[in-house]
């Protein structure tokens, strides 16, 4: 059984903070560590976002709603890898810093209840690393996430407190990233399914070259293109052709 849902983010710097190093950088000969917000070249006129990926998706928590029963209350952490470009006032490149932002998630699906029982399986053993995989407890729902992300945006902010005389000095960067997302709860139940075996397909059928006259002579005569319907037809979506006579009933001129 599975219950699933999808959502579409726009994420800001709202969600996402400002963006910080993915790895220990120099700008401007200041070090900036790993996972250090990244404060931009002070020469920078601006910035693009280039190769964006989402690195990570962490399943941070999942547990039953306390006011809902049935239903899962699931925590999801999304980590988006990405280059950030800055340029000059002229356009030539002054630096690329690989960059990363964090998103946590929490949605609420209907995951049923399960039995307080332990299932032993070495599945889950080969789809991951873990030496433990192969036991799971059947009470909890599985969660399964897709997820795609596209860079939108990323602009350069300023320190706002500074005095006039000064030129403005870059503070970090901000930038905008499109989530779409599909979270599925799942469970591993006992179904008995009907098979018919295998499906064999059926022989193509000939088909014999059409005679161009005998095509023509069963078109509907497409009267529309000679009389346009009126306004009324035409917002009632009625087609003006013809349907073909027997010609028993061919009217001769």
């Amino acid at each position: 059984m599975m219950l699933h849902c999808r959502q579409q983010d726009c994420l800001t710097v709202n969600e996402l903070g400002p963006a910080r190093a993915a790895e220990p950088v120099y700008i401007d000969c200041e070090p900036i560590k790993e996972g250090d917000i990244i404060v931009p070249p002070k020469d920078a006129a601006s910035v693009s976002i280039d190769n964006l990926r989402i690195k990570k998706i962490i399943i941070v928590d999942k547990k039953p709603n306390p006011f809902k029963n049935g239903f899962w209350d699931v925590d999801i952490k999304f980590v988006f890898e990405y280059v950030l470009i800055f340029r000059e006032a002229d356009g030539d490149i002054i630096v690329c810093i690989k960059a990363n932002s964090l998103f946590n998630k929490k949605v609420t699906l209907f995951g049923s209840v399960g039995p307080e029982v332990t299932t032993g399986t070495d599945l889950f053993k080969h789809m991951l690393s873990h030496s433990d995989a192969s036991t799971f407890n059947a009470a909890e729902p599985f969660v399964w996430v897709e997820a795609k992300a596209v860079a939108l945006a990323a602009d350069i902010r300023y320190n706002h407190c500074h005095k006039p005389e000064d030129p403005r000095r870059p503070k970090d960067v901000a930038v905008t990233i499109g989530l779409f997302t599909i979270i599925q709860l799942f469970r591993i139940v006992n179904l008995k399914v009907e098979s018919r075996g295998f499906s064999i397909p059926r022989e193509c059928e000939g088909h014999d070259p059409t005679n161009p006259c005998d095509f023509f002579d069963r078109l509907d005569f497409p009267m529309d293109i000679f009389a346009p319907p009126q306004r009324p037809e035409f917002l009632a979506g009625i087609n003006g052709s013809i349907p073909r006579r027997k010609h028993t009933e061919d009217v001769v001129s």
